[in-house]
């Protein structure tokens, strides 16, 4: 289970910085984030089988300001939530999926 230690806005690219507990540390610019919502209106139902959170297609209406964080805000202890430039807020963000879906190339690479 990956647990963050410290989560913080970044500026370029303009996102979200998460530190893990693990010594690892992730930078998720906002576009990112938002074409890879997880909600059952952006990616359809999942199965457990689903394991790369990004193989599944995106919600296609998404115009240039659905990409804006207006808010963000954790949802418990287990996950971040969003509200986009679109009004869209519905995805919930785990920590789990957050760790999987790191876009850094060390993690890509594996």
């Amino acid at each position: 289970m990956a647990n963050p230690k410290a989560v913080t806005l970044s500026n370029d690219p303009k996102g979200v910085v998460i530190a893990w507990d693990d010594g690892h540390t992730s930078t998720y610019a906002f576009p990112y984030l938002r074409k890879a919502c997880p909600c059952a209106m952006c990616k359809g139902e999942r199965t457990p089988l689903d394991t790369n959170p990004l193989a599944l297609p995106a919600f296609p209406n998404l115009k240039p300001g659905s990409f804006d964080a207006k808010d963000m805000f954790k949802v418990g202890r287990y996950a971040l939530g969003f509200r986009w430039g679109d009004g869209h807020n519905a995805g919930i963000y785990t920590w789990d999926y957050l760790r999987k879906m790191c876009p850094c190339e060390a993690c890509l690479s594996q």
